[in-house]
């Protein structure tokens, strides 16, 4: 495996980073061996990672600390949505990370799953990539914004679940956008 040096320089730098639990998308892991190897490198609690049949699939869940319950696991769309129902900190907690495909017909397949997934008593952390713009202001371009029925749909299922954009509603107001990144993307 010649990625393992990559991966490991990946993997340190992620460890250093200030964090409680840490989801990932766009892992680009291509075999159980692969997994294995970052779980083994990983060493510092737990870490739940999806794969899937594209090489840009894969989602992961990580924990800086071993304080973490697995209740349970489920791989909903094989690395793009990933559930882990656990007890952390003594609270109950539904952690999903999406990875959403390009694809609209797809996009829409997985926010239909998504919605019944959101139905639980106990709190949530929906995190990830959705490749879905649901507001002119998260997006640079001379076109002009049109909420498309995936970008629709998704604010419908966060709506009815009560979720909310923490970023925003801590008063989040600089415009990121997901090509920005304090490393180039190929360092990470």
């Amino acid at each position: 495996m010649n990625r393992i040096p990559s991966l490991a320089l990946k993997v340190d730098f992620l460890k250093r980073l200030d964090y409680d639990i840490l989801c990932l998308q766009e892992m680009r892991l291509k075999t159980h061996v692969d997994v294995c190897e970052l779980n083994k490198m990983w060493n510092t609690a737990h870490s739940i990672i999806s794969i899937g049949e594209d090489s840009s699939d894969g989602v992961g869940i990580f924990f800086k600390k071993d304080t973490v319950n697995i209740i349970k696991r489920r791989d909903i769309i094989p690395g793009r949505l990933l559930l882990v129902d656990c007890c952390y900190y003594g609270q109950r907690l539904r952690i999903i990370n999406v990875y959403n495909a390009p694809e609209r017909t797809k996009k829409i397949q997985l926010l239909k799953k998504l919605k019944y997934l959101l139905e639980i008593g106990f709190n949530i952390i929906l995190c990830g990539d959705f490749n879905i713009v649901t507001e002119a202001t998260d997006r640079i371009s001379k076109v002009k914004f049109r909420e498309l029925r995936e970008s629709k749909l998704l604010v419908k299922v966060c709506k009815e679940a009560a979720l909310r954009d923490l970023y925003r509603h801590f008063g989040g107001t600089v415009e990121l956008f997901c090509y920005h990144h304090e490393m180039p993307y190929d360092r990470l």
